[in-house]
């Protein structure tokens, strides 16, 4: 591990204690659930960033474009320049740091010196509520063994959360990329009319009524339209738009992944 730090010696000793605490109990907590690990930012080679305000310790993992195995880690002192958000957070992360994907996790700077139970306490907390926003709605595609559209969706999520134009475009194209993938491993074709079709034939759509189905090609043509760059010069979509895209795209996938599994049970 290779740390650049600007914090005083003691408080940095704290900062690193609670740092080994909180990856020892996430590890615990995800060994517990059963979770491919892999999906985890904490297990793959990853850098860390670090930031103390007045109020929190923030701590941000990215793993896109990290290759070696030697973590890098950033901590910084900011008690002295107020509270800062998330997006602040995310923002410096990006512009001076160089990050692109961004895995944000926060504490009250009270931890630091609390018991070990109310430590243990916040690390569990903060671990089970990462995993049922970013990873729980993605077990159902893993557990399908549409490994590629898995990836391709927790992408669109960490390059959202970047907060940045060209990381919104980012969670756009991954959107779509992971309908792509999936509607291509399901069906056999990226032709998303004909895959559609196919999803029928095989009942994994739902009840085979001819206006469900119709319904439901337009929806993802439409959807894929709205994920696709248009023209030369596309403008660069907005936080909205690409907020929006990934609610659909969760939305979708979670319906047909459900289907499918439904299906095999049979």
């Amino acid at each position: 591990m290779f740390v650049s730090s600007n914090l005083p010696e003691d408080f940095k000793n704290k900062v690193d204690k609670l740092l080994g605490e909180f990856e020892k109990t996430f590890r615990e907590t995800v060994d517990k659930e059963k979770l491919n690990k892999t999906a985890f930012p904490v297990f793959r080679n990853h850098n860390l960033f670090i930031g103390i305000d007045a109020t929190k310790v923030h701590m941000v993992y990215t793993t896109e474009g990290v290759t070696s195995g030697i973590v890098s880690v950033t901590e910084t002192d900011l008690r002295t320049r107020g509270n800062w958000t998330r997006e602040q957070i995310a923002r410096a992360c990006v512009n001076e740091l160089g990050f692109k994907d961004i895995h944000y996790f926060s504490f009250p700077v009270s931890l630091l010196e609390a018991d070990d139970e109310s430590r243990r306490s916040s690390f569990e907390r903060v671990t089970r509520q990462y995993i049922e926003e970013r990873i729980r709605p993605l077990v159902l595609l893993n557990k399908l063994g549409l490994n590629e559209s898995f990836i391709y969706l927790q992408n669109a999520q960490s390059r959202f959360e970047a907060r940045t134009p060209s990381g919104y475009s980012d969670c756009k194209a991954n959107c779509r990329n992971a309908l792509i993938s999936a509607l291509r491993a399901l069906s056999g074709t990226k032709n998303v009319r004909e895959a559609v079709k196919e999803l029928a034939r095989k009942g994994i759509i739902g009840e085979r009524e001819e206006e469900l189905i119709e319904s439901f090609e337009n929806l993802l043509v439409k959807l894929m339209g709205v994920l696709s760059k248009k023209g030369p010069h596309p403008p660069m979509p907005s936080g909205e738009e690409a907020e929006f895209a990934l609610r659909m795209t969760n939305a979708v996938l979670d319906y047909v992944a459900k289907r499918a599994i439904s299906m095999t049970s049979l």
